[in-house]
Protein backbone atom coordinates (compact mmCIF):
# COMPACT_ATOMS: atom_id res chain seq x y z
CA UNK A 1 0.00 0.00 0.00
CA UNK A 2 1.69 3.34 -0.99
CA UNK A 3 2.01 6.76 1.00
CA UNK A 4 -1.13 7.96 -0.73
CA UNK A 5 -3.38 5.14 0.10
CA UNK A 6 -2.09 5.42 3.98
CA UNK A 7 -2.95 9.41 3.87
CA UNK A 8 -6.44 8.55 2.17
CA UNK A 9 -7.08 5.78 4.78
CA UNK A 10 -6.07 8.39 7.37
CA UNK A 11 -8.06 11.14 6.11
CA UNK A 12 -11.29 8.85 5.82
CA UNK A 13 -10.78 7.10 9.46
CA UNK A 14 -10.20 11.28 11.12
CA UNK A 15 -13.59 11.45 8.57
CA UNK A 16 -14.85 8.85 9.97
CA UNK A 17 -13.87 9.82 14.14
CA UNK A 18 -15.99 13.56 13.19
CA UNK A 19 -19.19 12.13 11.57
CA UNK A 20 -18.83 9.56 15.02
CA UNK A 21 -18.17 12.37 17.00
CA UNK A 22 -20.78 14.65 15.43
CA UNK A 23 -23.58 11.30 15.71
CA UNK A 24 -22.68 11.42 19.60
CA UNK A 25 -23.27 15.13 20.36
CA UNK A 26 -26.32 14.58 18.88
CA UNK A 27 -27.43 11.24 20.24
CA UNK A 28 -26.71 13.31 23.51
CA UNK A 29 -28.50 16.89 22.48
CA UNK A 30 -31.39 13.93 21.49
CA UNK A 31 -30.96 12.13 25.04
CA UNK A 32 -31.21 15.31 26.87
CA UNK A 33 -34.32 16.03 24.96
CA UNK A 34 -35.51 12.71 25.72
CA UNK A 35 -34.72 12.88 29.71
CA UNK A 36 -36.46 16.96 29.33
CA UNK A 37 -39.19 15.18 27.97
CA UNK A 38 -39.43 12.53 29.81
CA UNK A 39 -39.68 15.26 33.16
CA UNK A 40 -41.95 17.80 31.35
CA UNK A 41 -44.29 14.62 30.97
CA UNK A 42 -44.25 13.67 34.54
CA UNK A 43 -44.64 17.12 35.24
CA UNK A 44 -47.66 17.53 33.10
CA UNK A 45 -49.16 14.17 34.39
CA UNK A 46 -48.69 15.75 37.94
CA UNK A 47 -50.41 18.90 37.37
CA UNK A 48 -53.23 16.83 35.62
CA UNK A 49 -53.54 14.50 38.45
CA UNK A 50 -53.43 18.09 40.83
CA UNK A 51 -56.37 18.95 38.69
CA UNK A 52 -58.17 16.08 39.04
CA UNK A 53 -57.66 16.23 42.89
CA UNK A 54 -58.88 19.63 42.91
CA UNK A 55 -62.11 19.07 40.73
CA UNK A 56 -62.73 16.12 42.91
CA UNK A 57 -62.28 18.81 46.36
CA UNK A 58 -64.35 21.17 44.28
CA UNK A 59 -67.40 18.87 43.86
CA UNK A 60 -67.21 17.47 47.25
CA UNK A 61 -67.08 21.26 48.29
CA UNK A 62 -69.57 21.88 46.13
CA UNK A 63 -71.86 19.06 47.86
CA UNK A 64 -71.23 19.73 50.62
CA UNK A 65 -72.45 23.63 50.40
CA UNK A 66 -75.50 21.90 48.53
CA UNK A 67 -76.13 19.77 51.75
CA UNK A 68 -75.63 22.46 54.37
CA UNK A 69 -78.77 24.38 52.57
CA UNK A 70 -80.70 21.71 52.49
CA UNK A 71 -79.64 21.58 56.07
CA UNK A 72 -80.05 24.68 57.18
CA UNK A 73 -83.37 25.23 55.64
CA UNK A 74 -84.25 21.51 57.35
CA UNK A 75 -83.17 23.24 60.72
CA UNK A 76 -85.05 26.59 60.22
CA UNK A 77 -87.94 24.27 59.20
CA UNK A 78 -87.51 22.32 62.76
CA UNK A 79 -86.77 25.33 65.05
CA UNK A 80 -89.88 26.86 63.53
CA UNK A 81 -91.70 23.20 64.79
CA UNK A 82 -90.22 23.09 67.76
CA UNK A 83 -90.80 26.76 68.88
CA UNK A 84 -94.42 26.78 67.48
CA UNK A 85 -95.44 23.51 68.98
CA UNK A 86 -94.81 24.39 72.55
CA UNK A 87 -96.17 28.37 72.02
CA UNK A 88 -99.77 27.01 71.01
CA UNK A 89 -99.59 24.90 74.02
CA UNK A 90 -98.88 28.09 76.23
CA UNK A 91 -101.34 29.69 73.54
CA UNK A 92 -104.12 26.94 74.96
CA UNK A 93 -103.58 27.53 78.66
CA UNK A 94 -103.52 30.88 78.32
CA UNK A 95 -107.01 30.80 76.82
CA UNK A 96 -108.38 28.35 78.94
CA UNK A 97 -107.31 30.17 81.92
CA UNK A 98 -108.45 33.97 80.41
CA UNK A 99 -111.81 32.88 80.15
CA UNK A 100 -114.76 34.52 82.07
CA UNK A 101 -115.99 32.25 85.16
CA UNK A 102 -113.58 29.86 84.56
CA UNK A 103 -113.36 27.45 87.33
CA UNK A 104 -110.98 24.64 87.46
CA UNK A 105 -110.57 21.78 89.71
CA UNK A 106 -107.06 21.24 91.29
CA UNK A 107 -106.20 18.75 89.10
CA UNK A 108 -106.95 20.42 86.01
CA UNK A 109 -104.90 23.44 87.67
CA UNK A 110 -101.91 20.66 88.75
CA UNK A 111 -101.85 19.64 84.73
CA UNK A 112 -102.15 23.41 83.55
CA UNK A 113 -99.19 24.29 85.51
CA UNK A 114 -97.41 21.15 84.63
CA UNK A 115 -97.74 22.18 81.07
CA UNK A 116 -96.91 25.38 81.32
CA UNK A 117 -93.68 24.43 82.78
CA UNK A 118 -92.66 21.94 80.28
CA UNK A 119 -93.68 24.18 77.48
CA UNK A 120 -92.11 26.90 78.94
CA UNK A 121 -88.90 24.88 79.82
CA UNK A 122 -88.92 23.08 76.44
CA UNK A 123 -88.56 26.73 74.83
CA UNK A 124 -86.24 27.93 77.09
CA UNK A 125 -83.83 24.77 76.67
CA UNK A 126 -84.20 25.08 72.38
CA UNK A 127 -83.04 28.78 72.71
CA UNK A 128 -80.34 27.89 75.36
CA UNK A 129 -79.27 25.27 72.58
CA UNK A 130 -79.18 27.90 69.47
CA UNK A 131 -76.76 29.93 72.29
CA UNK A 132 -74.48 27.22 72.30
CA UNK A 133 -74.13 26.47 68.87
CA UNK A 134 -73.09 30.16 67.64
CA UNK A 135 -69.96 29.52 69.96
CA UNK A 136 -69.71 25.28 69.20
CA UNK A 137 -67.36 26.41 66.86
CA UNK A 138 -65.00 28.55 69.12
CA UNK A 139 -61.61 26.59 69.95
CA UNK A 140 -61.02 28.34 73.35
CA UNK A 141 -60.60 26.18 76.68
CA UNK A 142 -63.35 26.16 79.25
CA UNK A 143 -62.64 27.19 82.58
CA UNK A 144 -61.98 24.10 84.80
CA UNK A 145 -61.95 25.17 88.16
CA UNK A 146 -64.17 22.10 89.80
CA UNK A 147 -62.77 19.71 91.32
CA UNK A 148 -65.99 17.00 91.22
CA UNK A 149 -66.23 13.34 91.92
CA UNK A 150 -67.25 11.49 88.20
CA UNK A 151 -70.76 10.15 89.57
CA UNK A 152 -71.86 13.68 90.30
CA UNK A 153 -71.64 14.55 87.12
CA UNK A 154 -73.50 11.50 85.69
CA UNK A 155 -76.30 12.28 88.74
CA UNK A 156 -76.90 16.29 87.54
CA UNK A 157 -76.70 15.07 84.06
CA UNK A 158 -79.59 12.70 84.58
CA UNK A 159 -81.69 15.08 86.41
CA UNK A 160 -80.98 17.41 83.76
CA UNK A 161 -82.15 15.36 81.12
CA UNK A 162 -84.90 13.79 82.50
CA UNK A 163 -84.16 10.31 81.75
CA UNK A 164 -85.23 8.90 84.67
CA UNK A 165 -88.65 9.89 83.93
CA UNK A 166 -88.73 9.05 80.45
CA UNK A 167 -91.69 6.48 80.41
CA UNK A 168 -90.55 4.54 77.36
CA UNK A 169 -87.23 3.15 78.58
CA UNK A 170 -85.40 1.77 81.50
CA UNK A 171 -82.15 3.73 82.74
CA UNK A 172 -79.18 2.44 84.56
CA UNK A 173 -76.18 3.75 85.64
CA UNK A 174 -73.03 1.14 85.52
CA UNK A 175 -69.85 1.90 88.26
CA UNK A 176 -66.64 0.24 86.53
CA UNK A 177 -64.09 -0.53 89.11
CA UNK A 178 -62.16 2.91 90.37
CA UNK A 179 -64.67 4.99 88.43
CA UNK A 180 -67.06 5.61 91.63
CA UNK A 181 -64.40 7.24 93.36
CA UNK A 182 -62.88 8.95 90.42
CA UNK A 183 -62.43 12.87 90.46
CA UNK A 184 -62.38 15.26 87.80
CA UNK A 185 -60.69 18.63 87.71
CA UNK A 186 -62.87 20.17 85.38
CA UNK A 187 -66.26 22.34 84.43
CA UNK A 188 -69.08 20.80 86.57
CA UNK A 189 -71.54 22.95 84.41
CA UNK A 190 -70.58 22.24 80.96
CA UNK A 191 -69.56 18.94 81.49
CA UNK A 192 -73.00 18.08 82.69
CA UNK A 193 -73.97 20.07 80.07
CA UNK A 194 -72.43 17.55 77.48
CA UNK A 195 -73.52 14.61 78.90
CA UNK A 196 -77.00 15.67 79.64
CA UNK A 197 -76.96 16.45 75.36
CA UNK A 198 -75.97 12.78 75.26
CA UNK A 199 -78.75 11.12 77.41
CA UNK A 200 -80.98 13.61 75.23
CA UNK A 201 -80.06 11.52 72.04
CA UNK A 202 -80.75 8.74 73.72
CA UNK A 203 -84.18 9.40 74.70
CA UNK A 204 -85.35 10.77 71.43
CA UNK A 205 -83.91 7.82 68.99
CA UNK A 206 -85.05 5.12 71.52
CA UNK A 207 -88.65 6.46 70.86
CA UNK A 208 -90.83 4.92 68.66
CA UNK A 209 -90.81 7.72 65.16
CA UNK A 210 -93.68 9.73 64.06
CA UNK A 211 -93.68 7.31 61.23
CA UNK A 212 -93.81 3.99 63.20
CA UNK A 213 -96.66 4.95 64.95
CA UNK A 214 -95.96 6.59 68.47
CA UNK A 215 -96.04 5.07 71.74
CA UNK A 216 -98.57 2.27 70.36
CA UNK A 217 -95.96 0.31 68.27
CA UNK A 218 -93.44 0.08 71.57
CA UNK A 219 -93.27 -3.64 72.13
CA UNK A 220 -91.05 -3.81 75.06
CA UNK A 221 -89.32 -0.89 76.57
CA UNK A 222 -85.73 0.34 75.14
CA UNK A 223 -82.67 0.43 77.38
CA UNK A 224 -80.54 3.55 78.19
CA UNK A 225 -77.12 2.62 80.14
CA UNK A 226 -74.65 5.21 81.41
CA UNK A 227 -71.40 3.20 81.73
CA UNK A 228 -68.57 4.66 83.87
CA UNK A 229 -65.25 3.40 83.70
CA UNK A 230 -61.35 4.85 83.85
CA UNK A 231 -59.04 4.32 80.67
CA UNK A 232 -55.41 3.98 80.29
CA UNK A 233 -54.99 7.29 79.15
CA UNK A 234 -55.88 8.48 82.64
CA UNK A 235 -59.48 9.88 81.49
CA UNK A 236 -63.18 9.17 82.49
CA UNK A 237 -65.42 7.18 79.86
CA UNK A 238 -68.69 8.19 80.28
CA UNK A 239 -70.61 5.90 77.43
CA UNK A 240 -74.13 5.91 77.00
CA UNK A 241 -75.32 2.84 75.24
CA UNK A 242 -78.83 3.11 73.95
CA UNK A 243 -81.15 -0.22 71.76
CA UNK A 244 -82.46 2.54 69.89
CA UNK A 245 -81.95 2.58 66.03
CA UNK A 246 -78.21 3.24 65.84
CA UNK A 247 -75.82 4.88 63.39
CA UNK A 248 -74.70 3.67 60.42
CA UNK A 249 -70.46 3.40 60.81
CA UNK A 250 -70.08 5.60 57.87
CA UNK A 251 -72.33 8.40 59.65
CA UNK A 252 -69.91 8.43 62.21
CA UNK A 253 -68.33 11.93 62.17
CA UNK A 254 -71.52 13.28 59.88
CA UNK A 255 -73.92 13.20 62.75
CA UNK A 256 -71.33 15.71 64.60
CA UNK A 257 -72.19 18.22 62.20
CA UNK A 258 -74.31 20.97 62.27
CA UNK A 259 -78.19 20.28 61.23
CA UNK A 260 -77.38 16.97 60.44
CA UNK A 261 -80.80 14.59 61.32
CA UNK A 262 -79.91 10.87 59.57
CA UNK A 263 -83.88 10.20 60.41
CA UNK A 264 -86.48 13.13 59.07
CA UNK A 265 -89.40 11.35 61.19
CA UNK A 266 -87.61 11.85 64.70
CA UNK A 267 -88.05 15.52 66.28
CA UNK A 268 -85.41 17.23 67.09
CA UNK A 269 -82.53 20.52 65.45
CA UNK A 270 -79.47 18.34 64.64
CA UNK A 271 -77.43 20.42 66.83
CA UNK A 272 -77.23 18.51 70.06
CA UNK A 273 -74.00 16.15 69.57
CA UNK A 274 -72.44 19.57 67.55
CA UNK A 275 -72.77 21.29 70.84
CA UNK A 276 -72.18 18.13 73.28
CA UNK A 277 -68.70 17.25 71.26
CA UNK A 278 -67.71 20.93 71.02
CA UNK A 279 -68.49 21.46 74.97
CA UNK A 280 -65.95 17.74 75.29
CA UNK A 281 -62.93 19.11 73.06
CA UNK A 282 -62.72 22.33 74.93
CA UNK A 283 -62.81 20.38 78.23
CA UNK A 284 -59.94 18.86 76.91
CA UNK A 285 -61.89 15.55 76.24
CA UNK A 286 -64.08 13.94 73.28
CA UNK A 287 -67.08 12.83 72.10
CA UNK A 288 -66.77 9.31 69.54
CA UNK A 289 -69.08 7.09 68.46
CA UNK A 290 -68.20 3.41 69.14
CA UNK A 291 -69.07 1.98 65.96
CA UNK A 292 -68.26 -1.59 67.13
CA UNK A 293 -71.60 -1.20 69.20
CA UNK A 294 -74.13 -3.01 66.85
CA UNK A 295 -77.33 -3.07 69.84
CA UNK A 296 -78.29 0.85 69.29
CA UNK A 297 -75.94 3.44 69.67
CA UNK A 298 -72.80 4.33 71.80
CA UNK A 299 -71.53 7.75 72.64
CA UNK A 300 -68.21 7.72 74.67
CA UNK A 301 -67.38 10.92 75.86
CA UNK A 302 -63.99 11.36 77.47
CA UNK A 303 -62.18 13.58 80.18
CA UNK A 304 -59.17 13.86 81.58
CA UNK A 305 -59.06 13.72 85.43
Amino acid sequence: MGTDDVKQLHAQLQELREDYEALKHNFDIMSDGYQESLLLYDKLMETYHELEESNKQLDIAHHRAEEASRMKTYFIQQISHEIRTPLNILSGFTQVLTMPDMELDNATKEEVAKGIGDNTERITSLVNKMLELADAKSSDGLERNDDVPAVQIAAQAADESRITLASHLTFDIDLAEGADMAMLHTNLHQATRALSLLLDNAMKFTHPAEAAGGAAAVKEKARVMLRLSLTAEQQIAFAVEDTGIGVPPEEAEHIFEEFVQLDDYYDGTGIGLTVARSIARRLGGDIVLDTDYTNGARFVFTLPI
